[in-house]
């Protein structure tokens, strides 16, 4: 992230603390539900709705830059099914956004030279070729390596990998932390989180709640020693302490951490539809943006049932935007770009 994106996140975050002036800052956008794999725990390629339209999707964008955006993390489904992403990328970009895309790299070879300007890009890579495979099905590995080479010698583009833990690959930490020191990038982990609108087998692919526990103290052990894992120490500590990892959301804190969710990000469903975060989809009430406007959509999001949850991304925004000193530290290491740089 620039200086520039780091100085407007900062500015509407504070806003909102002094003011409780509530602001889009990051926004995810799910651009299709459409993906060419058919990973265990996931049924979002099975959810119906079309991809909305190009220039539906631009004015979104335009939209968002409007109310005081910063971020805008693509996903799905796998974004690259669209043939339009590149040009969905320059847009967002032209608006001075810091743009990241969630990929499971089956296309990157053929599609990344048209995706000039992306600043961040996450791989799901579940661990070795055995593991990986075991979650997200036969003949991903090679492609999905093949695309974190081309990704790596891409100059100015910040590559993360993403491993979602399971049965299949607690055995693989390891595994994931050599890869990111060979290629020179941050690995991160999650725990199974999704609801029942996009997740699936989760009742057979999560681990006792003992061995996710070993698996996050061995993760706060390796990170102690140095390993490039993005994961914040905040975070895992708090994903530690967790009380049930079969339920992925509290009604209350945990932690003592306030959610920012419907305050300071949100999620758009591939339907248009703005949802404080994606573990909402399907449970709420929610606005659709290409009904009435993203503004208004995102200003009328309900109040959340719940205030915590185990997913990565949702607890490292949560202590972002609560200006937790350690975990910014850390994020700015892991995603910012200085002058020169």
């Amino acid at each position: 992230m620039r200086v520039y994106n780091l100085v407007r996140m900062a500015t509407r975050t504070l806003a909102y603390h002094a003011l409780r002036k509530r602001c889009p800052v990051n926004v995810m956008l799910a651009v299709t539900n459409r993906c060419n794999a058919r990973c265990h725990y996931c049924q979002i390629p099975s959810r119906t709705a079309d991809d909305i339209p190009l220039d539906r999707v631009l004015g979104m964008i335009d939209e968002m830059a409007e109310v005081g955006t910063v971020r805008l993390g693509l996903w799905g489904g796998e974004p690259l099914m669209r043939d339009d992403i590149g040009t969905i990328i320059r847009h967002a970009k032209s608006k001075g956004f810091y743009v990241t895309i969630d990929s499971n790299g089956l296309l990157w070879k053929e599609r990344h030279g048209d995706l000039g300007g992306l600043d961040h890009v996450v791989f799901a890579v579940d661990g070795d070729e055995e593991a990986h495979e075991a979650n997200r099905g036969a003949g991903t590995y090679a492609r999905v390596r093949e695309a974190l080479d081309i990704a790596v010698g891409t100059e100015g583009l910040s590559v993360w990998t993403l491993t979602v833990l399971t049965k299949n690959n607690l055995h693989c930490i390891d595994t994931m932390i050599e890869t990111a020191q060979q290629l020179g990038i941050h690995c991160a982990f999650q725990v199974l989180h999704h609801n029942d609108a996009l997740g699936r087998n989760h009742d057979t692919l999560i681990p006792s709640n003992k061995e996710y526990r070993e698996a996050v103290r061995h993760l706060i052990l390796r990170k102690k020693e140095g390993a490039p894992i993005a994961s914040s120490f905040r975070y895992l500590k708090y994903l530690l302490s967790w009380p049930d990892y079969q339920q992925p959301t509290l009604e209350g804190q945990h932690e003592g951490l306030s959610c920012k969710a419907g305050s300071l990000y949100c999620n758009v469903d591939a339907d248009g539809s703005v949802y404080a975060c994606s573990l909402l989809i399907g449970t709420v009430p929610a606005q659709n943006a290409l009904e009435v406007g993203f503004r208004k959509a995102f200003d009328e999001i309900p109040p959340s049932p719940c205030q915590a949850c185990s997913a990565t991304c949702f607890t490292e925004y949560n202590y972002i935007y609560a200006l937790d000193p350690l975990c910014i530290a850390e994020w700015m290491k892991t995603t910012c770009r200085w002058p020169g740089r």
